[in-house]
């Protein structure tokens, strides 16, 4: 028994020894192994002269929109049109009751026959009375001396005065007449027109070659003078208007041509209009681009890309060789075979490239592409 509580204490001293052992066991070294150097795409900074572009967004819109209005006002009988529908110049789009118009017409040119008839008339007139007159004048002379030598009564003699008076005043009166009746006869002239011409606005014709998009107004209804009744757009070419800064208008005119871009297609396309002075409020330029219809519709986006005036002798990088960080613009050179990271200051986009304005030098090396994945001074390999 003695015996055995010996070995039980050998046993747990033994394995007491081996738990301290196992604790107090050197731990292993980490070893440090190298990581391969990056491959990287190298460019130099080139220097040429370049075009810039400024790229602008608008929406199409049709070359013509017209808000049709009636010139007269009427009930409507016809209504031809409806929304969606193309018409051609001179088409009618709606009618009005013209019958008062008609009879108006009708009424004026009578009046107006009758003017250039009184013409004749009045001149014939005129030329009775001015004889009657004459002989008038010589009976009131003839009867003074009668009544001188007291051989008739001054009654008779008074009779012939009041005679002469009144044929005076009727020689004057024929005498306006004639000279007023050319004017007259056109101011009746003038009303006829206005009348046959209201007559013909009763029946509203196409300005223009178009598609109708509106109708506001039905059989029946009753319009008044400038009320608008429908909308006609002409959309056989397509106009995107655009405000620019006073830097992009330097480098246009008119009738240039320019690329747009609608639904992924490039077309090209003509300045049409373009104004110098800026708006008071904006400061910007309004400018027009015209492109062809071809399957383009209006409301679609455009991106038009307006030349400015050429920059000469411009470094450049490649747009992929920029780091953004936190509003700044960086770029890595290789000195050796480890990277540098350098602050830049960058200027205009060319395509694919970007203008260096400050910290590079023409033929210096830069990294082109995957920056995002470097850190400065890294050890980098080139491909």
């Amino acid at each position: 028994m003695p015996q055995f509580g010996v070995i039980a204490v050998i046993v747990a001293i033994a394995a007491i020894i081996v738990w301290l052992l196992w604790l107090t066991k050197p731990q292993p070294e980490a070893k440090l192994e190298q990581l391969a150097p990056v491959k990287v795409a190298l460019a130099q900074v080139e220097v040429r002269e370049v075009q810039p572009f400024e790229y602008v967004t608008g929406r199409l819109q049709p070359i013509k929109t017209a808000q049709i209005r009636y010139e007269v006002a009427g009930k409507v009988i016809a209504r031809k049109v409806e929304p969606g529908e193309k018409v051609n110049s001179g088409d009618v789009l709606m009618e009005l009751d013209g019958a008062d118009y008609r009879d108006q017409l009708q009424q004026v040119a009578a009046e107006l026959v009758i003017e250039e008839k009184s013409v004749g008339r009045d001149a014939e007139l005129l030329k009775y009375s001015q004889k009657n007159l004459k002989l008038q004048q010589q009976e009131e002379q003839r009867l003074q001396s009668l009544v001188g030598r007291n051989l008739i009564a001054q009654s008779q003699l008074d009779s012939v005065r009041q005679r002469v008076y009144d044929l005076r005043a009727e020689v004057a009166r024929l005498d306006y007449a004639v000279a007023t009746n050319n004017a007259r006869v056109r101011m009746k002239s003038a009303q006829r027109d206005i009348a046959e011409r209201n007559l013909q606005r009763t029946t509203l014709r196409a300005p223009f070659g178009g598609v109708v998009n509106e109708v506001f107004i039905d059989e029946g209804d009753y319009v008044n003078a400038n009320q608008a009744v429908l909308t006609l757009v002409d959309a056989s070419e397509f106009d995107v208007q655009l405000d620019v800064r006073g830097e992009v208008i330097a480098g246009l005119s008119l009738k240039q041509q320019v690329d747009v871009e609608i639904s992924k297609k490039v077309r090209k396309g003509n300045i049409v209009a373009l104004q110098l002075d800026p708006d008071i409020n904006t400061n910007t330029h309004q400018i027009r681009v015209r492109v062809p219809a071809d399957d383009a519709q209006a409301g679609l986006l455009a991106v038009v890309s307006l030349p400015l005036s050429a920059k000469a002798q411009s470094k450049l990088i490649p747009l992929s060789a920029v780091l953004n960080l936190h509003g700044k613009a960086y770029i890595y050179t290789l000195e050796g075979n480890v990277v540098k990271k350098l602050p830049v200051q960058l200027g205009r986009r060319i395509g694919n490239d970007v203008v260096v304005l400050n910290g590079l030098s023409a033929g210096q090396n830069v990294v082109a592409r995957d920056v995002n994945s470097l850190s400065d001074n890294q050890q980098v390999m080139t491909e």
